[in-house]
């Protein structure tokens, strides 16, 4: 996965907040991201799919449903950066 990519995708305010509900809770349906977030389904759609294709999500569908969560595969850079995005954030006197 190149960083420009990555970070590119990550640009994105929604893309960002889905990112980091899915860092949070693991796995969630796109009916929960969408409740959580308040933006209509198409919007969340073109977002997931944006992420899917960059290698930061991946998908499962079960039932009628599909199911996201962060890529386990994605190298060890991303995953600290996504870890250095759940810490508060420190105030520097």
């Amino acid at each position: 996965m190149q960083a420009t990519n990555f970070l590119k995708a990550l640009s994105d305010p929604t893309r960002l907040n889905i990112v980091q509900l899915l860092y949070r809770t693991q796995t969630l349906c796109v009916c929960d991201i969408i409740a959580e977030l308040q933006q209509p389904q198409p919007t969340i759609s073109r977002h997931l799919s944006q992420l899917k294709q960059t290698g930061i999500l991946s998908s499962e569908r079960k039932g009628t449903w599909i199911w996201y969560s962060i890529n386990p595969d994605l190298p060890d850079w991303c995953k600290i950066i996504l870890t250095a995005l759940e810490a508060p954030m420190q105030a520097t006197p």
